[in-house]
């Protein structure tokens, strides 16, 4: 366990680095008609968000910390509540939120090294609920339901969706509402100062999934259920709208699409007058032009399902136009700060796992995290988290820096040739693959099939001209909608 933990940082590390030379990703909206979204991915040590060494007062700030498509790796979890606590200590007032597909485990992906062994599978032998009672500890406040969250059919949903503690908001699910899953939600004081208005959108690839529960999501509604909801929000005083998607960025899904139908023109060209209809992601509502849609009003899409690690997509050429996602894994943490006072987005920015050890693990979400784990291998009914359980100790370690103590110890006294052979090994061969591709990939989400089709091609690197657009603020982004979205092709 000590050399794999080691090599997946330095995995990470390294990857990261490799960002600064890679060409921008790029995906194309439904139809071409809006071309050219290049991937900005913008990342963080968690000491790059204090002020020269000394840490940044928040006060007046809300933090929203992000997460999506968790797929198992549930113990770094403990290193989610750590960035909270952190926040928290630094005043501000922080907001959890998921972007779906937390309740199943993925022991393999390609290019990477699945976490989903560190926890011992624990998400898929509980069926979804070691996830949900660790998100409650921690202290999730909103989710959206992601695609896998269907695959054990409905008893198992509706057991997911009872054990959570959060509010699930989904406004394109058709025939599932109750008092836990709601199509939006706005904060209030108690969370925070901002009206902030959360609303999902769901993926309708799923193959069978979702009519073996009982439910539908029409790919042709999206688009007008998403413009509807963000009306909504706004006459009812959100100051702040923010889309919790699991619908994705790549180009391969739209192959995924049938029964659309394209109008033609005189000369047999297609009109697109309703692109997004012909779309089934996160950046299609960006292809859509009219003054009175309420896309235009969507402050942030916190995005998931293709996997993709991404800060925004290019500014210059799509001002306003605000995606974020954090990978697969919880390889990255996203961080979204709003000014209380203005009601802006002021910075956004990943926080990658490289630098976890910067956060460290909350102790007692770690212990109850050993605990869940523990009580699903034994068979045993999951303990609901009281925080009196577990006893006050300073933040954890983290375990690459225990491991290198360890190891520059064991090299001094007798282990000399096991770290100088076998963890050398571990990290310059074993893994060499994976350094090159990580994250500067994008995984091809067929989830019907398990992701069987990732697709190495997609690059999602960081654009070097691209404007990451952190400071573009709330009041800015509305009084841009006009201009923002007039970019039709001829």
């Amino acid at each position: 366990m000590k050399n794999k933990l080691t090599t997946r940082f330095l995995v990470s590390a390294f990857t990261a680095a490799t960002l600064l030379l890679s060409s921008a990703g790029t995906v194309e909206a439904a139809g071409g008609e809006v071309v050219d979204f290049s991937i900005v991915q913008e990342r963080k040590s968690y000491d790059d968000t204090l002020d020269g060494g000394k840490k940044e007062n928040l006060t007046g700030k809300t933090v929203i910390i992000s997460t999506n498509d968790v797929h198992g790796a549930i113990t770094d979890f403990a290193y989610v509540a750590g960035l909270k606590n952190k926040m928290e200590e630094r005043g501000a007032s922080v907001i959890l939120v998921d972007s779906g597909d937390f309740s199943t485990d993925k022991p393999e992906i390609q290019y990477y090294d699945s976490k989903s062994d560190d926890a011992k599978e624990s998400t898929d032998k509980s069926k979804g609920i070691a996830a949900v009672k660790i998100m409650n500890a921690v202290g999730y406040d909103y989710a959206c339901l992601g695609n896998h969250e269907f695959e054990r059919r409905k008893d198992a949903l509706d057991n997911i969706i009872n054990a959570a503690d959060f509010t699930f908001v989904d406004a394109n699910i058709n025939g599932l509402t109750g008092d836990k899953v709601q199509a939006y939600a706005i904060t209030d004081s108690s969370k925070s100062p901002v009206k902030i208005g959360f609303f999902g959108l769901l993926t309708p690839e799923s193959g069978n999934w979702y009519d073996r529960c009982g439910y539908s999501v029409d790919p042709t509604e999206l688009h007008s259920t998403a413009s509807e909801t963000a009306n909504k929000l706004a006459a009812e005083g959100a100051e702040v709208i923010i889309t919790l998607a699991h619908l994705g960025v790549e180009n391969d899904i739209l192959k995924n699409q049938k029964g659309f139908v394209f109008d033609r023109d005189e000369n047999g060209k297609k009109i697109y007058d309703k692109v997004y209809a012909n779309g089934t992601r996160s950046v299609d509502l960006f292809a859509f032009t009219g003054e009175d849609d309420g896309v235009h009003k969507i402050d942030l899409i916190l995005d998931g399902h293709s996997h993709t690690t991404m800060s925004d997509i290019n500014q210059k050429k799509y001002p306003g136009c605000h995606v974020q996602s954090q990978g697969i894994q919880l390889q990255n943490i996203g961080v979204t700060v709003i000014d209380n006072d203005t009601k802006e987005i002021t910075d956004r920015y990943l926080i990658s796992e490289e630098y976890y050890s910067q956060i460290g693990k909350d102790p007692k979400i770690e212990a109850y995290i050993d605990d869940v784990i523990e009580s699903v291998q034994k068979g045993k009914t999951i303990p609901d988290y009281n925080a009196d359980d577990y006893a006050e100790s300073t933040t954890t370690t983290d375990d690459a820096t225990v491991d290198t103590a360890e190891d520059t110890t064991d090299a001094t006294v007798d282990d000399t040739a096991d770290t100088t052979v076998d963890d050398t090994t571990d990290t310059t061969v074993e893994d060499t693959t994976d350094t090159t591709v990580e994250d500067t990939t994008v995984d091809t989400v067929d989830d019907t099939t398990g992701d069987s089709t990732d697709d190495a091609s997609e690059n999602t690197s960081g654009d070097s001209s691209g404007n990451p657009g952190h400071g573009g603020g709330h009041h800015n982004h509305h009084h841009n909608n006009h201009h923002r979205y007039g970019h039709r092709a001829a």
